[in-house]
C-alpha cells in the first residue's frame, strides 16, 4: 500500500469518527421537545388517615358535587391516574377522585403509569405526547399528592417562582388545580367546591408547594404510625 493510499485511509477514518462525535454530541444535546397540550393537574380528594381505604366525607363530597362541574368547561379529551400500588399504598383514591368527572366527560381514565419509585420516567411524557400527536384537546392528570415531586419531574414542569412569606405551611391541600402550559406552571387556582375550599386568595402558590414538600413528611409518620397500628392489632 502506498504512502498516499495510507494517508488518505487515515483521512477518512478521522472524518468518519469526527463526524459520529458530533452526531453523539449533538444527540445528547438535544432536548426532550415540550408537551403542547395544556395539562390541568389535581390530587387525590380527601383520604382518612393511616391510608385507611376510600374517601372522607369531603373527599366523596369533592369527588362527586364538585369536580365534575369545575373541570367540565376545560375541553378535557385525556385523563390520566396512576393505579393503586398495594406494596406503597399510592394512588388508593386517584381513580376513585376522578370517577364521576371521568363518567360526566365519557372520558376513560388511563391509569397505566405507575407512581412512586417503580416509575417510568418516560411513562407520562410518552403516553400524554402521544396524545397530542392526535388531539389538541387539554390534558387531566390526577395524582397521589404524596408523589407530586415525581409527577413534576418526570414531565419536567418548571413551577419556580419566588416564595410566598407563608412558604413554611406543609399542610397539604387538595383543593388547588394546577394549570400547566409548555412545561411551566402559569397558575395555580382553588377548585373553589362550595362548602369545601375557603382558601385565602395569593396563598394557591404556596400551597403547591406544601403539597410537594409534604410528601416526605407525612410519609415519615404515616410509617411509624403504621408500625404503632400494626403492633397493637387495632385499626
Amino acid at each position: 500500500m502506498s504512502y498516499s493510499t495510507t494517508t488518505l485511509l487515515l483521512v477518512l477514518a478521522y472524518v468518519s469518527f469526527s463526524t459520529s462525535a458530533a452526531a453523539i454530541s449533538t444527540a445528547t444535546l438535544v432536548e426532550t421537545p415540550p408537551i403542547n397540550n395544556t395539562l390541568y393537574i389535581i390530587s387525590n380528594a380527601e383520604r382518612p388517615s393511616l391510608r385507611l381505604p376510600g374517601l372522607t366525607p369531603v373527599g366523596f363530597k369533592r369527588s362527586r358535587n364538585c369536580l365534575p362541574n369545575v373541570l367540565a368547561p376545560l375541553d378535557i379529551g385525556l385523563i390520566v391516574s396512576c393505579p393503586y400500588d398495594a406494596r406503597t399504598g399510592l394512588c388508593a383514591e386517584t381513580v376513585e377522585t376522578i370517577g364521576p368527572t371521568a363518567k360526566k366527560l365519557g372520558v376513560e381514565v388511563n391509569a397505566t403509569c405507575v407512581a412512586g419509585q417503580d416509575a417510568d420516567d418516560d411513562c407520562l411524557y410518552n403516553l400524554i405526547s402521544g396524545f397530542g400527536k392526535k388531539s389538541t384537546k387539554a390534558v387531566l392528570i390526577v395524582w397521589d399528592i404524596l408523589d407530586f415531586d415525581g409527577l413534576f419531574e418526570s414531565l419536567d414542569i418548571d413551577d419556580s417562582t419566588p416564595e410566598a412569606d407563608d412558604s413554611d405551611d406543609d399542610t397539604p391541600h387538595f383543593d388547588l388545580l394546577s394549570k400547566v402550559v409548555q412545561n411551566e406552571v402559569t397558575s395555580v387556582v382553588s377548585q373553589g367546591c362550595a362548602g369545601l375550599d375557603g382558601q385565602a386568595p395569593g396563598s394557591f402558590r404556596r400551597s403547591l408547594r406544601a403539597a410537594r414538600g409534604y410528601s416526605k413528611k407525612i410519609q415519615k409518620k404515616e410509617r411509624i404510625l403504621s408500625r404503632v397500628v400494626g403492633k397493637s392489632g387495632q385499626v
